[in-house]
């Protein structure tokens, strides 16, 4: 199977991330597939632990020198460091749980106090799935909004639901609008300004970053 490489536009999901992360010291990489985010947030000074219940994906990470783990975030619990994680990341994640919320109340405790949990889903409300319930068309493929791998789909509202069930508080929201022949330049921001104005219609994926509620 061939893993996704580092999107390096500045409007992409993988540079929107690595925004919304900031500068963390201590990264958890929840579904980190081969490691392409975590080298990044490594060359920036964060120590990553990635975990990912594909052991292909896991091994080639520790080949790119990612410290990574076979783990089943659904069943078994992260790695733990001192103090907590200054970061946890869910980059598409979230789409393929059953239960979502839980997963995260899993995580929060792992999640150091101000910490933050940055995250993205596929919007499923995007303009090109409307169309396709008006033509009477729901056709799942290898990737993209309809991968047949989701068992979640996801607006703007019910994703900052979840979030608020799993113990995070949402602190600020960005959205992708990826059109592959704009990318970088005015146009490509016009399309991303686009998008933040009407998230619901036309962001291709949204995005979150969230702190950890304190715990009642």
């Amino acid at each position: 199977m061939a893993y996704v490489a580092l999107r390096t536009d500045p409007y992409a999901a993988h540079q929107r991330l690595l925004r919304l992360c900031g500068s963390p010291r201590t990264v958890l990489d929840v579904g980190g597939s081969s490691g392409y985010l975590a080298s990044e947030l490594a060359k920036r000074g964060a120590r990553v632990v990635v975990i990912d219940n594909d052991p292909q994906a896991v091994a080639e990470a520790r080949q790119a020198g990612v410290d990574a783990h076979v783990v089943d975030i659904t069943r078994e619990d992260p790695p733990e460091t001192p103090g907590g994680y200054e970061a946890a990341l869910l980059g598409d994640v979230l789409e393929h749980l059953a239960d979502p919320a839980a997963v995260l109340r899993r995580l929060r405790p792992f999640v150091a106090p101000g910490g933050r949990l940055v995250a993205s889903v596929p919007n499923g409300a995007n303009w090109a799935l409307r169309l396709s319930l008006l033509a009477g068309r729901w056709n799942y493929t290898d990737r993209g909004l309809l991968d047949r791998t989701h068992l979640r789909n996801f607006t703007r509202r019910t994703f900052l639901d979840t979030l608020r069930a799993g113990g995070f508080e949402v602190v600020e929201t960005d959205v992708t609008c990826p059109i592959p022949v704009l990318r970088g330049g005015r146009l490509s921001a016009a399309a991303h300004a686009a998008a933040r104005a009407l998230p619901g219609l036309l962001a291709y994926q949204h995005l979150a970053l969230a702190r950890p509620l304190a715990e009642k």
